[in-house]
């Protein structure tokens, strides 16, 4: 009896679901196991479970059913093996998406100006630095001067500050503390048209010509 109980208990553990593992009956790609299992006709091959991208491995089984590299737990779209992400959650896949990081910059443009498309944080800029120059007095009577005054850059940040003159001499300009800048000048005698330059990191460029007049 108990010889017979351990054959009962054999036959029950090893089903034919168990034992069919690498047998396709019908040839239709899928194993007998998965279609006895799925409930499909494993003598017919035009009965068999739905395997989306064709491994032999049914969807309801497959861990990437669209067989895109991305496992379905971390793929937005695990039906379209041209789709895994959508970073700015607009419904639309990284892929066809224009815009994949919805910060209002193509994709195209953002390469194009070498910033990062998977990056809302990191987009063109296309903005001058916002300046503010300290008033100058009618007549200098020195011959050394301080341009003045407050930039700031709300995009990528200021890169450089200089000045220029009518000689083609230029002046390198600094920050003193936060976003208050000072450029030392020579001046010559007389009218100066002094042209000033303020330049972001991603080369936008704030010009203006200043006038001073010095009577040493």
């Amino acid at each position: 009896m108990r010889f017979i109980s351990s054959l009962v208990f054999v036959s029950v553990l090893f089903s034919p679901v168990v034992l069919a593992a690498g047998q396709d009956t019908d040839g239709d790609g899928i194993e007998d196991r998965f279609e006895l299992l799925l409930k499909t006709d494993p003598k017919n091959p035009a009965s068999k479970p739905a395997d989306l991208d064709g491994d032999g491995i049914p969807d309801e089984y497959d861990l990437d059913m669209d067989g895109d590299g991305v496992d379905n737990w971390r793929d937005k779209f695990p039906r379209d093996p041209k789709e895994w992400g959508d970073m700015d959650g607009n419904g639309v896949g990284d892929t066809a998406d224009g815009d994949s990081d919805g910060d209002g910059y193509s994709n195209t443009a953002e390469k194009k100006a070498g910033t990062n498309p998977n990056d809302p944080k990191d987009f063109p800029d296309q903005d001058l630095p916002v300046v503010d120059i300290l008033p100058i007095p009618e007549v200098v009577t020195s011959r050394e001067f301080d341009i003045r005054g407050m930039a700031i850059d709300t995009g990528v940040g200021i890169e450089s500050i200089q000045a220029t003159n009518e000689d083609g001499q230029v002046f390198k300009g600094y920050f003193d503390y936060a976003n208050h800048f000072r450029v030392p000048v020579k001046l010559a005698k007389g009218e100066n048209r002094i042209q000033l330059g303020i330049y972001d990191k991603a080369n936008n460029q704030y010009k203006k010509v200043v006038l001073i007049k010095c009577v040493p």
